[in-house]
């Protein structure tokens, strides 16, 4: 027993030193220095009851221990350090995102700027055509006047992306607070709050900037919510949005799947990795558990549907243009007689579900 209680002691301790010689530089910490002494206080304290001045924790006469000091010291440094690493991988995710936003835009640029050139270039070469000296003059100056000022207009975009960018490093702190904020759920529904969806498509669309994976995009309406709610009050219309909330979870499973209240009576779901291809089952799925749904006021069950409207994602895509084509979708759903889904391909192709 004795050998057994030795063992012990001896590789607590030993935790404790690994633990000061190859901890976390956090920013909590008063010196970098000064946190691998503490660890070395609290080993020898372990090994045999030894002062840890740091803590005012006297010498042992008798050989006890104050074990419940040592157990609380180091799981509050577990807990400061997942906390540290934490925040700063949610740190340089943002900065990623930000990133490739940057290179997004930058790329879209580039292309305009390039289009650019090419008229110019264009006009050149009809010039040449029609073999007129003044005209071909001008056209080069003018080739020359846009090439300059179009990469000067690069320099002056790159440069902002650059500071932008700094910027956003050097306040990645304060950003992380407030990402947390926005990240949070609907009280209603359990859902993610629109804060969560804007900071999630954006983040969607650089995934398939960089990777060319497809997202789909669903919104999600309550048919006629406005009579729920004057028939029937609007405990019934809380009672309806917390049903279709639910349906919407066990439709749409996958943990990288995003569902948010939109506003209102309005959800939107992100499907990364999913074609509009793929979701046309997913979406009929989930009408038809709404369709199944009683929804109860007193003694009346009511009964109540959704319409859906989806798109996928293209290169060209801003949040805005992304967002833009689902709603229309949806108004599609609405005008083909609502309970029912349309999709809205991104060259203004419709077909219904």
């Amino acid at each position: 027993m004795s050998d057994l209680v030795d063992g012990a002691l001896d590789t607590l301790s030993n935790v404790m030193r690994v633990m000061g010689n190859e901890s976390f530089p956090l920013e909590s910490d008063m010196d970098a220095a000064v946190f691998p002494t503490i660890c070395t206080e609290i080993a020898c304290h372990v090994e045999n009851g030894a002062a840890v001045p740091s803590f005012d924790i006297p010498a042992s006469a008798d050989g006890s221990r104050e074990w419940g000091r040592v157990r609380r010291f180091f799981a509050d440094r577990r807990h400061a350090e997942k906390e540290f690493v934490t925040q700063r991988l949610q740190g340089y995710r943002g900065i990623v995102d930000e990133l490739v936003s940057g290179l997004r835009e930058i790329g879209l640029r580039d292309q305009s700027a390039e289009t650019s050139i090419l008229e110019c270039l264009t006009s050149i070469e009809d010039a040449i055509g029609d073999a007129a000296l003044p005209q071909i003059q001008q056209a080069l100056s003018h080739t020359v006047m846009q090439v300059n000022e179009t990469f000067a207009q690069q320099k002056r975009e790159y440069e902002k992306q650059l500071s932008e960018l700094n910027a956003r490093m050097s306040n990645l702190r304060q950003d992380l607070v407030a990402a947390r904020e926005e990240m949070k759920r609907d009280p209603l529904t359990e859902a993610f709050n629109r804060g969560a969806f804007d900071t999630a498509i954006l983040q969607s669309l650089n995934m398939h900037f960089v990777s060319q994976q497809p997202v789909t995009l669903l919104m999600i309406d309550l048919d006629n919510f406005k009579d729920v709610n004057d028939n029937y009050g609007h405990a019934a219309g809380d009672a309806a949005l917390r049903a279709v909330g639910e349906c919407l979870a066990r439709s749409f499973i996958r943990r990288n799947d995003l569902i948010a209240r939109y506003g209102g009576d309005e959800f939107a779901v992100i499907l990364s990795d999913t074609s509009a291809r793929h979701t046309t089952s997913l979406v009929e799925r989930f009408l038809e558990t709404v369709r199944a749904l009683e929804i109860m006021s007193g003694d009346t069950a009511i009964r109540i549907s959704c319409s859906v409207g989806y798109t996928e994602v293209t290169s060209d895509d801003s949040v805005e243009s992304f967002v833009d084509r689902a709603d229309k979708a949806l108004y599609k759903a609405k005008a083909d007689g609502r309970d029912c889904g349309a999709f809205l391909a991104p060259e203004s192709g419709k077909d219904s579900v």
